[in-house]
């Protein structure tokens, strides 16, 4: 067995076995006992403040005994094991109401849901996915499960990678989690830094520590947080199944009594309420959105002598994750373009027709219009575009054959997941937007947009709003920037995004939890700017989108070469550079 798997099953003690002791060398201290309340509603009080929750733990407190009468002497007797998660172990409770089952101690259960390797043969199985998160703001990328062992063990210096400063992290975490790290690994060491907080409070326990990470269950990330790659693997990434991700927990209903199983497994399929995964790939959807696409001058020019596809030859990769690939394409595809001068100070800008091939064979399923070049070449140009993004059946969004089609949103729908896209242009010129006669950009109309976005919010699981803004050759959004993009997060937008930037700008959220995303600057996608530093770096924000929630957000960077070829950054190049839009950012 080789050593990357040997890793992977090591944490499925995490994970693996109802008898741990051959897969962790426990602590000092035993294992809890495991109680009978692990179906026991959870009683949420108000949301404290941080100083109120951080210096508290939250312990584990059996409630009173319920003072229902007792089940029938037919009913199912039922234990649920510490650490199995309360989703999982809530499948019960109509059973419980109905007097079907009874809790149980493990020594007179007929029917235990417990920890089960992932081949046992149970129609009750399931696959829970837990994921080691960071800040958004952190420049760590990766752990291994080997490190997570050794820090619960003592050996605290292990993570310090996880940290600028080389110092041990605090963990923090949830009391659910806290639960199943136990079951699996016994008692952390004494000298572990943790705290218990409130699941509301993570977030910004982790922000305001900075030295911090934890570990959340899959379905409870959110964009404010960061996921780890463990051991080489992106638990984001959708080629990737649980098999392969060293954080994967199995847990089974199991029993002696055959006919008892039966009855709770029919039971509990026949309510609905099992839970096979909090991992769905069937619900989940990456959407990755670029930049500026200026298919003009010199980056023709590399195209015309390098290959049409030669700007996209490193990025190929990346691009292949993508379940919806959103570009800006500023510049119109004419019939009657010219070949391309790589000299040329112009800027009346037009691609050659066949330059669309790069855009369709990226992948590119949805297209914004709201550049302030898309009528450079004339209207008979643009419609041109149009008709070609039509017969490939790509929609565009942000600009249009009049005023009325350049408001229209852009829909797409993959996994169950429903996305609206929106964009307008806010600084013209006047010959860029559409009207009523005219192919063009769709003009910023805050009266239409207070309307039509809360729309698109109900129709829509996600709305992504994107800016053609001042192009503004900085870091830092401006002050009025700022006001401008955060008005469209507060008519209900999911992400706000500036398209307009050729220079990177930072990042924004507006709430820890179902707020919205916000990048006032992704920069240049394939565009010709190799004169500053800033010009030649380039974002792509990936959005993982589960069960209709905008769940995790990743952000690539890239350094444009050669005019046209965006390459991904070296490891010292995208550290550096997060930092400046970090700080950017006011972080």
């Amino acid at each position: 067995m080789s050593a990357v798997r040997l890793l992977r099953f090591s944490l499925i003690g995490l994970l693996c076995a109802l008898s741990l002791s051959g897969c962790f060398a426990r602590g000092t201290r035993p294992p809890p006992t495991p109680t009978l309340n692990a179906l026991a509603p959870e009683i949420s009080p108000p949301v404290p403040t941080q100083a109120e929750v951080v210096p508290q733990v939250t312990p584990f407190t059996p409630l009173p005994a319920p003072t229902q009468p007792a089940p029938p002497p037919s009913a199912v007797r039922v234990f649920v094991a510490e650490g199995v998660p309360p989703a999982l172990a809530a499948a019960f409770r109509p059973l419980i109401a109905s007097g079907q089952v009874v809790l149980s101690d493990a020594a007179t259960a007929q029917v235990q849901l417990i920890r089960v390797p992932p081949n046992t043969p149970t129609l009750l199985l399931a696959r829970w996915v837990y994921v080691p998160v960071v800040p958004f703001l952190s420049t760590a990328e990766r752990i291994s499960v080997a490190d997570i062992q050794r820090f619960w063990r003592g050996d605290i210096a292990a993570l310090a990678a996880l940290s600028e400063s080389r110092q041990p992290p605090v963990l923090v975490m949830t009391e659910e989690v806290r639960r199943w790290l136990v079951s699996g690994l016994g008692e952390p060491a004494p000298n572990v830094p943790t705290e218990i907080v409130l699941a509301e409070i993570l977030a910004p326990r982790l922000w305001e520590l900075r030295n911090a990470w934890s570990i959340v269950p899959f379905e409870q990330l959110n964009p404010t947080l960061k996921a780890l790659n463990v051991d080489g693997v992106n638990i984001l990434s959708r080629s990737v199944s649980v098999d392969q991700w060293g954080m994967t927990d199995t847990f089974g209903v199991v029993g002696a009594d055959a006919a008892a199983v039966q009855a709770v497994t029919q039971a509990i399929l026949a309510a609905g309420t099992w839970l096979p995964t909090n991992r769905d790939p069937t619900r989940l959807t990456s959407l990755i959105l670029t930049g500026v696409t200026a298919l003009t001058r010199a980056t023709a020019w590399k195209m015309e002598t390098q290959g049409i596809l030669y700007p996209a030859r490193d990025l190929a990769p990346f691009f292949s994750q993508a379940d919806i690939l959103h570009t800006s394409n500023e510049v119109a595809f004419a019939k009657d373009c010219p070949y391309p001068d790589p000299a040329s100070t112009s800027l009346r800008f037009c691609s050659r027709e066949q330059y669309f091939e790069l855009l369709y064979t990226i992948g590119v399923n949805v297209i914004e219009l709201t550049g302030n070049h898309v009528n450079d070449w004339g209207n008979a140009a643009l419609l041109n575009t149009l008709a070609l993004y039509d017969a490939y059946s790509i929609p565009y969004f942000g600009g249009g054959k009049n005023a009325y089609d350049a408001q229209r949103a852009a829909i797409r729908i993959h996994n169950g997941n429903t996305i609206a896209f929106i964009g307008c242009n806010a600084v013209g010129p006047n010959s860029a937007w559409a009207t009523a006669e005219r192919p063009g950009a769709a003009r910023c109309d805050d009266a239409y947009l207070s309307r039509e976005i809360p729309r698109l919010k109900q129709l829509a699981d996600i709305v992504v709003m994107t800016i053609q803004y001042q192009e503004l050759y900085q870091y830092a959004a401006s002050p009025e920037q700022q006001a401008f993009f955060r008005k469209y997060a507060a008519m209900g937008a999911d992400a706000v995004i500036g398209s307009q930037a050729h220079q990177p700008q930072g990042f924004a959220f507006t709430a820890w939890q179902g707020g919205a995303f916000i990048h006032f600057g992704l920069g240049n996608l394939f565009f010709d700017q190799m004169q500053t530093l800033g010009t030649r770096q380039m974002c792509a924000d990936k959005l993982t989108i589960y069960q209709g929630r905008l769940l995790s957000i990743e952000l690539f960077t890239g350094l444009i070469e050669d005019y046209a070829r965006p390459r991904p950054m070296s490891e010292s190049e995208r550290t550096a550079f997060l930092k400046t839009l970090f700080k950017a950012s006011g972080w």
